[in-house]
């Protein structure tokens, strides 16, 4: 693969590298030198989307979003990642120059849902609940009666967890809430619409008595790398 992958991350920065570390653990060749070429800006000095979205501070944000793209753009990527789904709220915001080389964690998720046509229970920031990201994406009329949504107490809790996984990277007791969703919501399948949430799933698919499914955008992103940079 000769094109780079640009990956913004810091938002959380444990999130961001465990993905770098997933790419490669779906990609690895047995030459080492046909592996993919990545770049990871991580930049943690981001404010928290969650407070710039209720709190009306768009503009500070999308002013970093594009210096950062175009940092990117700059070291020669050919397609980059925002690991942080909550930041594709300010997408609609940036230059189209710079938009069309993002590939959407939202499309992936969009795309997910139709192609498998049954009940997904959404798991998102409180930011990106409220202000609708995945409503305003064009394909929502055709998704909307497969997703559901978490009750606003289990949304503060899931909000709590996320936090936490952000500051210690410490997954158990989200882990513990996330398995007991499965049931409350009689759904065989959650969608990681955190970029945190990658590293639950991560955990998850370490456990040999897991049986439950996340779709989690990030590996997808990992396991089809190949096909999305030439899209």
């Amino acid at each position: 693969m000769n094109q780079s992958l640009g990956i913004l991350g810091g938002l959380g920065p444990l999130a961001s590298a465990e993905f770098l570390k997933t790419i490669y653990e779906c990609n690895l060749t047995a030459l080492e030198q046909e592996s993919p070429k990545c770049i990871l800006y991580s930049d943690p000095t981001f404010p928290d989307r969650t407070d710039a979205i209720l709190g009306g501070a768009e503009d500070i944000i999308v002013n970093l979003l594009v210096r950062s793209l175009e940092n990117l753009c700059q070291m020669g990527v050919s397609r980059i990642v925002i690991a942080c789904i909550t930041m594709h709220y300010f997408l609609p915001k940036v230059p189209v120059s710079l938009k069309e080389r993002v590939i959407s964690l939202i499309n992936l998720i969009v795309e997910e849902v139709l192609n498998t046509e049954k009940p997904h229970l959404l798991l998102c920031s409180k930011g990106a609940r409220q202000a609708g990201i995945f409503q305003k994406h064009q394909h929502w009329q055709y998704i909307e009666k497969y997703i559901l949504l978490p009750s606003e107490e289990d949304q503060d809790i899931l909000q709590k967890y996320i936090y936490q996984v952000k500051m210690n990277g410490c997954v158990e007791p989200i882990v513990d809430h996330i398995n007991s969703l499965f049931g409350k919501y009689k759904v065989d399948t959650l969608i990681a619409g955190c970029t945190e949430l990658h590293l639950v799933n991560k955990h998850l698919m370490l456990s040999a008595h897991n049986k439950n499914y996340i779709f989690d955008p990030l590996i997808s992103v990992a396991k089809n790398l190949g096909k999305l940079m030439l899209m």
